[in-house]
């Protein structure tokens, strides 16, 4: 429970990244960024009850806002290395 709980949370954070106008991982998903943004909520509350399930309220809370956040610290820095990458 503990993966399924970073692994949901990761998407959360990711769904919020690709729907921020600065982001160039996949320029196709501003068109989507309303959706995104509702999508991230439930999937970060998805992710606290999978925590919840195996290890407790307050620490399944945390294990959810840990992925969150490290996704979302993240997601900038591989953006930046990707296009840095392709800079000739």
């Amino acid at each position: 429970m503990n993966w399924l709980s970073i692994f949901t949370a990761t998407l959360a954070a990711c769904a919020l990244y690709l729907a921020s106008p600065h982001q160039t991982l996949l320029p196709g998903a501003r068109a989507q960024a309303r959706l995104l943004r509702c999508g991230a909520l439930p999937l970060l509350a998805l992710a606290a009850l999978a925590g919840n399930a195996a290890y407790g309220f307050w620490c399944g809370v945390f294990v959810a806002l840990s992925g969150f956040m490290l996704a979302l610290v993240a997601l900038p820095y591989l953006d930046a290395y990707r296009r840095s990458r392709h800079v000739g």
